[in-house]
């Protein structure tokens, strides 16, 4: 026994889901296949709203993701502005200045259990990310110039 083909009466191949569909009514198969598939308003707007929620749940793992691999990075400020100057500023200043002490090592504590929180609102509300974006680069800039100021980042007394 030869081979069988599984092409349509146009030439294209058949895929199998349109094989599995022949079983229910070979005329839509026939139809869909000549005329493509026609949606009802109402499915349209299932569909979208399918593929709204399909994108949040994909940011959401990506933002889960993302956290997850941030051991030890300024969570705010790279939600806020990325890989910049201002997250770099922030990482030295947490780094050099609050590391050493008891008192910042237990600002770095408190600040890790609450900024990703901060950072799911922050994302939920667009709108807080401008005022937070000026209040912390008002701040990366402050250190900055301090740090500048005082030759690299450590002041000598």
């Amino acid at each position: 026994m030869g081979k069988r083909s599984r092409r349509s009466v146009s030439g294209r191949m058949v895929s199998v889901s349109d094989l599995a569909q022949m079983g229910r009514c070979e005329r839509l198969v026939v139809f869909e296949q000549l005329y493509g598939s026609r949606r009802t308003a109402r499915q349209r707007q299932a569909q979208a709203r399918g593929l709204v929620e399909h994108e949040q749940f994909y940011q959401e793992g990506i933002a889960a993701s993302a956290q997850a691999d941030r051991n030890g990075r300024c969570f705010i400020a790279t939600c806020l502005f990325g890989e910049a100057w201002q997250t770099e500023v922030l990482r030295r200043f947490r780094d050099e200045a609050l590391r050493p002490s008891v008192w910042g090592r237990q600002v770095i504590r408190l600040y890790y259990r609450g900024a990703p929180g901060i950072c799911v609102v922050l994302r939920r509300w667009p709108a807080l990310q401008v005022p937070m974006r000026v209040v912390l680069g008002a701040i990366a800039t402050g250190l900055r110039w301090w740090s500048g100021s005082c030759g690299g980042g450590k002041c000598r007394r």
